[in-house]
């Protein structure tokens, strides 16, 4: 797209870059253009920035950077729960992204060979009157991935085996960095923990993803080949139901900061000029909860994973998982005698009913076909996630999702 000649919605920032660049600047130019297509992403709306900044030494600087705005639908913003999703995302770039830094640090990890899984920050706000006060004006400033060469993968054909054991071993870093953060430093991660892990459910959250779950199962109903297993597969999504209802509290030391929406329009790759995988950011951290880490590593492989993988390389994959978690721990200086993977199997085997709802409800997402999509502005209620979907690539997804959960005895008796 080219650049707008509108003004840029984002008032202020120069206050925003500030938080990162100090004060010795000035902002010479400013072009930007919206960054996501329909249906790519609802919890924001996404502008790409290129901004000229000027130093007091007459140095210049163009900056490429990503501006995530509170979505401009009425509807989207309560669905969202956009004043506490802006502020638990907020808090972990701003805050959780450093201290983990410093912690990799203080283990004695060179500065070169840090775990960044994140888009670097450049500054935020909750709101234009008062920073921790949401309004419209609520902003995340963050580095533009695409511009360093980042970019994402298929959502609807799914990652191949090279891609899905990248994105394993960025996420088990992840679960591994908030444990050991948790261990180590226990009233620092429950500081920040109290502003990032909060729970984002609100009424019209819940209903519309009862309404999702109810119309996911409608339509497996729906399938032939799925009638003997109907029974199993409802009662797997009351099971699931009342589970998120109970919201129990994960056993220790296992609970980490879980992602919550692992898939893969949340992560992009970086490849070098032969094609080589070299690295992957993880991003949209509006839904983080303290949770099993199991739990984003079932909903990424079945969301995520290709065909041949689901198929034939479960197994493979969840001891990737594990084996690299371990790993990072003991670089991290964490005894992992408490993480013993007949433990983490047991987990696993516990959380994956729990997740079949996220699994199948999610597919309407993110099988649907590109375009079809409303713009963000037009969107008034939930029919907007239920419409999206009903080809022949989501039947087959669901397909395949109930005999997974069947195959893995993860379908309730």
């Amino acid at each position: 797209m080219s650049p707008s000649v509108e003004p840029l919605s984002v008032q202020k920032l120069d206050e925003l870059l500030e938080q990162s660049l100090g004060n010795d600047f000035q902002i010479k130019h400013l072009e930007w253009r919206p960054l996501t297509a329909p249906g790519e992403n609802f919890g924001s709306v996404m502008l790409a920035l290129t901004v000229l900044v000027a130093r007091a030494n007459n140095k210049t600087e163009t900056l490429n950077l990503v501006t995530k705005l509170p979505p401009t639908s009425a509807y989207l913003l309560e669905l969202f729960n956009s004043p506490v999703t802006f502020k638990k995302e907020l808090h972990f770039y701003s805050s959780m992204t450093k201290e983990f830094a410093n912690l990799q640090l203080e283990c004695g990890i060179n500065e070169q060979d840090l775990m960044i899984l994140a888009p670097k920050f450049f500054g935020g706000r909750l709101g234009l009157k008062n920073p921790e006060k949401f309004d419209e004006q609520a902003t995340i400033v963050l580095e533009n991935l695409k511009c360093n060469g980042y970019g994402t993968e298929d959502r609807i054909y799914g990652l191949d085996r090279k891609h899905t054991e990248f994105a394993i071993e960025e996420l088990a870093k992840l679960h591994a960095l908030a444990i050991a953060l948790k261990i180590k430093k226990p009233e620092l991660y429950e500081k920040i923990g109290k502003e990032v892990l909060l729970d984002v459910l609100n009424e019209v959250t819940e209903k519309c993803v009862l309404d999702m779950i109810k119309k996911a199962q409608s339509d497996i109903e729906a399938i032939d080949e799925l009638k003997p297993y109907l029974d199993r597969v409802n009662r797997t999504i009351e099971y699931g139901i009342q589970a998120s209802r109970k919201s129990e509290k994960p056993e220790e030391p296992w609970a980490t900061l879980v992602h919550n929406d692992f898939w893969v329009n949340n992560m992009m790759f970086r490849h070098n000029e032969r094609g080589n995988l070299i690295d992957m950011k993880i991003v949209d951290f509006q839904l983080c909860l303290s949770d099993y880490g199991m739990k984003d590593l079932i909903f990424f492989l079945v969301s995520s994973a290709n065909k041949e993988i689901l198929d034939n390389k479960m197994d493979d994959m969840l001891d990737l998982y594990y084996s690299c978690f371990v790993k990072i721990l003991r670089k991290l200086q964490v005894d992992t005698e408490r993480f013993k993977k007949k433990k983490f199997d047991e987990i696993v085997n516990l959380c994956a009913p729990v997740k079949f709802n996220q699994c199948m409800m999610m597919a309407q997402v993110i099988q649907a076909p590109r375009g079809i999509a409303p713009e963000m502005k037009d969107m008034k209620d939930k029919d907007v996630f239920m419409n999206i979907a009903g080809n022949d690539t989501y039947t087959k997804k669901l397909t395949q999702i109930v005999h997974l959960f069947d195959k893995r005895g993860w379908l309730l008796k």
